[in-house]
């Protein structure tokens, strides 16, 4: 997974540095990458054949300039990264600004034509908002991140326990 890939010229570099050479820019450095004893023509056959290039949709640029990214040989999928986007935007967070919901629309629109998978980072837990995504038909989500996770189940813990002590 690749941050705030731009340009076609950004999704070249992100694919060069996942692929060995002669198709990439990878290092051939041993031992932790194969898992410390696999043998390197093993370990180079798995990582050619396995190996994805995921860049993430973090800037309106990424948005204006999404077909030469996705359609960069190597790239196999995207993932919007909202806040960044919006922030890009000049409407950090207001993720139901016609603007924002419209950009998104576009990067649908855009991986659907080319066929290119695609999914988003949801950053509240919230069973609602991802069925809706679902059903926008991303592929795969994000789901909120831990610590976000952890504070909304403390607030509402504690919010329980006020209750019950008052």
């Amino acid at each position: 997974v690749v941050p705030m890939v731009c340009s076609g010229h950004d999704a070249r570099a992100a694919v060069g540095a996942v692929r060995y050479p002669p198709f990439g820019k990878r290092g051939v450095g041993l031992a932790r990458a194969q898992g410390y004893g696999s043998s390197f023509e093993t370990y180079r056959s798995w990582q050619e054949s396995e190996a994805i290039v995921v860049v993430q949709v973090e800037h309106i640029d990424a948005v204006n300039n999404l077909e030469e990214i996705l359609t960069t040989d190597g790239v196999d999928a995207y993932i919007v990264g909202p806040y960044d986007l919006s922030g890009s935007m000049g409407i950090p967070g207001e993720f139901e600004d016609p603007k924002f919901i419209e950009a998104m629309n576009r990067i649908r629109a855009t991986a659907e034509r080319l066929k290119v998978p695609g999914g988003v980072h949801l950053i509240e837990p919230n069973p609602a908002e991802l069925v809706r995504l679902i059903e926008q038909g991303n592929e795969f989500i994000a789901y909120s991140l831990d610590i976000r996770m952890i504070d909304v189940s403390c607030r509402t813990g504690l919010a329980e326990i006020k209750k019950v002590c008052k």
